[in-house]
């Protein structure tokens, strides 16, 4: 028999207590990513014209059910299915309070753009390009030779700020892989060589697939590997990596003020989605965090 839990807050997902189910606590879990994410999925609104096509919210209760290592999430007595209507297991319990909570926090319309870690769950069942692991690593190691971070602009003061900001993480990385990356000036990639792609790849590799589209995601929104694998090794927080992402935007925006709505509405958006993939892969590293009773 699975074991069933119903969602009604925020706080259910990350502060939860030992019960009577055998779940465990996870004030572990990092709370200033989760809060961020949770906290985007009820807040952010975008101007109708930017939204997908939505659906009207047709369920009462979320609930998470599951044992044995694979969970499931119920929409009242309906299993969540993915686009290629397989049944979403997921598993680890985490991570399905978490998907459940984004079903949960859906107030009249659900919109599927801000569920980020439902969808990544769902692109990891469905697998719809067919790709093995090795592949996905392959995909999020394109990104190295052009990483934000090894792009440095030519004015003085930007570079000096960018110096300043990037140099710090960028040592830290070379350091982590035995490597000697430098940053390159004008519009050529870096010039990474073979031995440190492999071992960078090696890295990636050893996180299981789930992980692997956690990080694929990240790298995608922030166009960088050094910033996403020092996410997640916790060498910076989501916040402070999502802003060395934008560091020019900031720059020049600083100087010349923004476009009204629109720099605020990409600057929440980048930081949601990589939130959102720096949680999936620590859900889906730390699967032996929660447990539970059979009954």
């Amino acid at each position: 028999m699975f074991n069933r839990r119903v969602l009604s807050s925020h706080r259910d997902v990350f502060d939860l207590e030992r019960g009577g189910d055998g779940s465990h606590t996870m004030r572990g879990l990092w709370w200033p990513v989760a809060h961020q994410l949770l906290k985007q999925a009820a807040t952010v609104t975008l101007p109708r014209r930017f939204l997908p096509e939505a659906r009207r919210r047709f369920y009462k209760n979320v609930t998470v059910a599951g044992n044995g290592g694979i969970y499931e999430v119920n929409l009242d007595l309906h299993k969540l299915k993915t686009p290629k209507g397989h049944t979403l297991q997921i598993p680890n319990y985490g991570l399905a309070l978490a998907v459940a909570q984004e079903w949960a926090v859906t107030k009249d319309k659900i919109v599927p753009s801000l569920m980020h870690l439902t969808g990544l769950s769902y692109t990891v069942i469905d697998n719809p390009n067919h790709e093995t692991k090795w592949d996905t690593v392959h995909k999020t190691l394109e990104y190295l030779d052009t990483d934000t971070l090894l792009f440095r602009e030519d004015g003085e003061e930007l570079n000096t700020l960018q110096a300043k900001e990037w140099d710090p993480i960028l040592e830290w990385f070379n350091k982590k892989f035995d490597a000697d990356i430098k940053p390159c000036p004008g519009l050529f990639g870096a010039d990474i060589p073979d031995p440190v792609r492999e071992t960078i790849r090696r890295y990636l590799l050893s996180y299981d697939m789930w992980a692997v589209n956690g990080f694929l995601y990240g790298v995608e929104a922030l166009k960088s590997v050094i910033l996403t694998i020092a996410a997640a090794e916790r060498k910076i927080t989501a916040e402070k990596a999502s802003f060395l992402s934008r560091l020019e935007l900031e720059y020049q925006t600083s100087r010349w003020g923004s476009v009204e709505w629109a720099h605020d509405l990409d600057k929440q958006e980048v930081l949601a989605r990589f939130s959102a993939a720096l949680l999936f892969i620590h859900f889906n590293t730390w699967q032996a965090t929660t447990k539970h009773k059979s009954k």
